[in-house]
């Protein structure tokens, strides 16, 4: 067979998504690569090493790929842990040839490094499946019409969306993507393991920040914090700042499947239930405020309150609201302003006091239907550290006031738009129909 990471470096020194597409065709046949690209995106495999261990491989090697990806099934099943997983791992990178053992590093890591993530699916159809998350509409009437009352409201939060994932008596915790989130207190994952009751379920919620007096941190040094988990690089002291709203609730295997037939209102009280009281005053893992309304009004009532707390707004939800994987019309988001993830395109550079540094980010919708240079909002240490290399193709999420229709053209900009943060726990930007 081919040099799977030569191919992965071939990948990688091409920019284009077509020609990364053609090489892609080239090694269609390669089940060695296939099966490279898929323990390295596949969401639900995980090898629970931060680290690459130091290795020495001979001139000689005594694995091949194969065999090499084989022994990986140790890590994933939880087999070997701890100290004895780095020795497992060291064992098998020493193993391999030198080009063997980057690829799997590529895979233990899990990231190819060549910018191929989306389009293996196109290769291989169905081969990675995306990682499951339900969202909330924007508001519509029309959708708030449809609603069943008596419903939920819930204070819109303003963190970083998470998972936590107990499964056979272990936990991780996983960003709206799919990424994996190293909180460097081991302490926080032995609530979950807790609430688990012994049960695989996943934990559905937000993560935010609170200083040492419990008062949430504002969100840009609160995200940073928790930008950190997502990079591996948080402190202990920030990981005890780290706390978990919480709102759902659902078993895993129906999490894997995409679809929970429990009703929200089951789903919530089953989330009430093993959440330990005592455990509340900590203020570390709580579950979200929420009033049951008899109607628009009183939903509105509490947008009103939570705006004039310095809140974002309100989640309408339907108790009957199934969990599924999907942005969910039971669910409808109430927001004082409009925000939105988009992804940046094109980095250009400043004038005057910002010459040499950046000037605006250029970002478009899923679709390109939307399209808006956002120049504002941006501090000076971001100025300096925003480049074009650590920002195009990522996600940014910007704040704005109104979609607006440029008649000379079929894409849409933004009025007043305000950079907010990069997204590091985001892969997508949203389509031109949820950007109202």
């Amino acid at each position: 067979m081919s040099n799977v990471n030569g191919i992965f470096e071939e990948l990688a020194a091409e920019s284009g998504k077509n020609a990364k597409l053609d090489i892609l065709r080239k090694h269609k046949a390669n089940e060695q690569l296939k099966r490279a690209c898929f323990l390295a995106l596949d969401p639900f495999t995980q090898f629970f090493i931060r680290k690459i261990p130091t290795y020495k491989y001979g001139s000689a090697p005594r694995l091949t790929l194969d065999k090499a990806l084989d022994a990986l099934s140790d890590l994933s099943s939880r087999k070997v842990t701890g100290n004895a997983a780095i020795k497992h791992l060291t064992d098998v990178l020493s193993g391999c040839s030198a080009d063997d053992a980057r690829v799997i590093i590529r895979v233990i890591e899990k990231d190819l490094r060549c910018g191929v993530d989306t389009a293996v699916n196109k290769i291989w159809p169905g081969l990675i499946h995306e990682y499951p998350c339900m969202l909330a509409s924007a508001y519509d009437q029309k959708l708030v019409d449809k609603l069943d009352f008596p419903a939920y409201v819930q204070c819109k939060l303003d963190g970083m969306r998470f998972n936590a994932i107990v499964n056979n008596g272990n936990v991780e915790f996983r960003s709206r993507n799919g990424k994996e989130i190293h909180i460097a207190d081991p302490m926080f994952g032995l609530y979950f393991i807790e609430m688990a009751q012994g049960e695989n379920v996943v934990f559905d919620g937000e993560l935010i920040c609170r200083d040492k007096k419990n008062k949430v941190i504002d969100r840009k040094t609160g995200n940073g914090i928790l930008n950190k988990a997502v990079k591996g690089t948080q402190s202990m002291e920030e990981g005890q700042s780290v706390c978990a709203v919480l709102w759902d609730l659902i078993p895993y295997d129906d999490f894997q499947k995409g679809v929970c037939n429990l009703a929200y209102e089951i789903r919530l009280k089953a989330l009430l239930y093993r959440t330990d009281p005592n455990r509340l005053t900590d203020l570390r893992v709580i579950v979200v405020e929420t009033f049951t309304v008899e109607n628009v009004d009183e939903a509105r009532g509490h947008f009103d309150r939570y705006l004039n707390n310095g809140q974002e707004g309100i989640i309408l939800k339907s108790k009957k609201m199934l969990w599924e994987d999907k942005r969910s019309r039971q669910q409808i988001k109430f927001k004082g302003e409009l925000e939105c993830d988009l992804k940046v395109v094109e980095w250009q550079p400043g004038t005057g006091k910002n010459a040499g540094r950046l000037g605006a980010l250029i970002c478009e919708s899923a679709d390109g239907k939307v399209r808006v240079g956002v120049g504002t909002g941006f501090t000076d240490a971001d100025r300096d550290k925003i480049t074009a290399k650590n920002s195009v193709g990522k996600i940014v999420a910007v704040k704005y006031n109104a979609r607006i229709n440029d008649k000379r053209s079929d894409v849409d900009s933004l009025f007043l738009p305000v950079f907010i943060e990069i997204r590091t726990d985001k892969s997508k930007a949203d389509h031109s129909r949820s950007i109202k």
